[in-house]
């Protein structure tokens, strides 16, 4: 209530109020301007600061994908690479495989041809064994019948009259041992009919191995090479995989000549083609035939090392 007394009564008091509240309010009008524009400059740095960040996040997020690229790109050649290594392994293995395949069945092939170049030379020998026995009998057979002939023909005289006989005279006439004999067969060309047999077989020409041997058996049905030509047809059958008919030859083998120094080797493949066949129970009976049979020929040693019997 004083105060409002004392307005009207100082006007001038009044106006000098007046004025320093006005100087004031424009200090206050200029301090909130300053301190707007300190406000706003210190957002436009804050605002500038983070567009910075946000560039150096930007670019770091760039940086860091680039690298991810390059890792992943680098992974992808190293995985690439390394198919290549493994593929390129693969080949030297496949490589090396296929050599020792073809050194193994260059092996077989050559084992192959020293078997039948074994057969063949034992073939041989038996063949001279069998021709110096064969020779020796026929020996025998000849000189007891020599001593008769010649008695024969002496007492053929007519006693006491020195004449020579006469054409009706019965002594005359051939001893049936004599007028029975075979007709001779011609030793060479025998041997030359089997040996070209051989050949055929030995060059792997199995085929006219099997005409060969089959002519030479109807040329020559008495010839003690028989039973040989006879195997050498059943193991040729067995080479071109015709292994029913090898069975059938060498049965016919063993009927027919069941002492034949191919027996043994006859039976043997009998087993062999029968486990071609299939037929494993067979086979094994077969071979232990051969064991119990010719134990220590090279064919029971053979089947006993199949059985795996020491």
């Amino acid at each position: 209530m004083q105060l409002v007394r004392l307005i009207p009564s100082d006007r001038a008091t009044i106006r000098h109020f007046y004025f320093v509240m006005k100087a004031g309010a424009a200090a206050l009008a200029m301090a909130g301007i300053s301190i707007a524009h300190a406000g706003v400059f210190d957002d436009e740095e804050a605002r500038k600061q983070i567009l910075q960040l946000r560039a150096q996040v930007s670019e770091t997020q760039r940086a860091i994908d680039q690298r991810v690229a390059e890792l992943e790109a680098q992974a992808r050649n190293r995985s690439i690479i390394d198919l290549f290594n493994q593929v390129e392994t693969l080949k030297t293995e496949f490589a090396r495989l296929r050599g020792q395949i073809e050194v193994l069945q260059n092996e077989m092939e050559n084992t192959q041809k020293r078997q039948r170049d074994l057969y063949v030379d034992l073939d041989g020998r038996l063949r001279k064994m069998e021709a110096a026995m064969a020779e020796q009998a026929a020996h025998a057979v000849q000189a007891p019948a020599a001593a008769p002939s010649v008695a024969v023909l002496g007492s053929s005289a007519q006693p006491g009259t020195g004449a020579p006989p006469t054409a009706n005279d019965p002594s005359r006439a051939m001893p049936p041992a004599v007028a029975s004999l075979p007709p001779a067969i011609d030793p060479v060309a025998e041997q030359r009919a089997y040996d070209q047999g051989l050949e055929h077989f030995r060059a792997g020409r199995f085929g006219e191995a099997v005409t060969t041997f089959q002519l030479f058996t109807r040329n020559f049905p008495r010839s003690t090479l028989v039973p040989s030509a006879q195997y050498w047809i059943g193991n040729s059958l067995y080479a071109v995989r015709d292994f029913r008919g090898a069975i059938a030859t060498q049965r016919q083998l063993l009927t027919q000549f069941p002492d034949s120094a191919k027996a043994s080797d006859a039976l043997l493949n009998i087993a062999s083609a029968q486990g071609e066949l299939g037929d494993l129970q067979g086979s094994r009976a077969t071979m232990q035939e051969v064991v119990a049979k010719y134990p220590t020929s090279e064919a029971g040693v053979k089947a006993k090392q199949r059985l795996g019997i020491r």
